[in-house]
């Protein structure tokens, strides 16, 4: 008389699943990655075009860097540092549009396992007409 054993389908499905998480796994975290470097850039470019009108409503180059710096120092982003570039000069003839070049510093929030960079550099520049009344 042959006994015949029953396996337990259950315990190959519990396996499949974890050999499935070890590629889905890293997976999610490059999305993860990916957006928040999206999003970071997005908000970097608009900061830039906010420092270039808060600059472009001065009357001289040290009113223009003040404002520019103010813009930046209520900016607040746990992933990003941010850096002021030059603004451009008022001295000698007056420009038509003010340049403002903003640095961000993006920390990735989770990094990809093996492989992947720890920070990406993000260089924003925006130009705006010069709106800012000369004094007679």
């Amino acid at each position: 008389m042959l006994i015949r054993r029953r396996r337990k389908k259950a315990g190959g499905a519990i396996v499949e699943v974890i050999a499935g998480l070890f590629v889905l796994i890293p997976v999610v975290l490059f999305i993860v990655d990916i957006v928040a470097m999206v999003l970071a850039q997005m908000a970097h470019d608009a900061l830039a075009k906010d420092c270039a009108r808060a600059a472009a409503e001065e009357t001289n180059a040290g009113n223009a860097t003040a404002a520019v710096n103010q813009v930046i120092s209520g900016f607040s982003s746990p992933v990003m540092v941010i850096q002021p570039g030059p603004v451009v000069d008022y001295n000698g003839t007056i420009p038509e549009t003010v340049r403002v070049q903003t640095t961000a510093i993006f920390t990735f929030p989770v990094q990809v396992p093996f492989c992947g960079n720890l920070q990406q550099t993000f260089v924003a520049e925006a130009r705006e007409p010069i709106v800012g009344v000369l004094p007679n």
